[in-house]
């Protein structure tokens, strides 16, 4: 939550979101190319301006059906993680991209 109330989240379809802490009202959005499953952070800048940055793409254990590009047929693959994980390649595509916004 930034100091001006903003709470910001992602989604696993990909989207980046920013809502009111008071309402839940949505403020802003923004598509990535992959599903979020970090949590964003902000900082400030050397040039004094508040940043909100978020990785998206899924990866590690947990993404192993998208990252690796298993079948969601084989109950085995991933040591058969990939049975709990079977859905997720509807929900979102391999990716691994950091981005950074500057807050107003």
């Amino acid at each position: 939550m930034t100091a001006g109330d903003v709470v910001f989240y992602g989604t696993m379809e990909g989207w980046f979101k920013a809502v009111s802490a008071k309402t839940g009202d949505l403020l802003w959005q923004f598509k990535t190319s992959s599903g979020i499953i970090g949590q964003p952070i902000t900082y400030r800048g050397p040039d004094g301006h508040q940043y909100v940055a978020i990785l998206s793409g899924v990866g590690g254990w947990a993404g192993a059906i998208v990252s690796g590009d298993l079948d969601p047929r084989d109950a085995t693959a991933a040591l058969g993680f990939v049975n709990v994980m079977k859905d997720l390649k509807n929900a979102t595509t391999a990716g691994g991209t950091l981005y950074v916004f500057r807050l107003p």
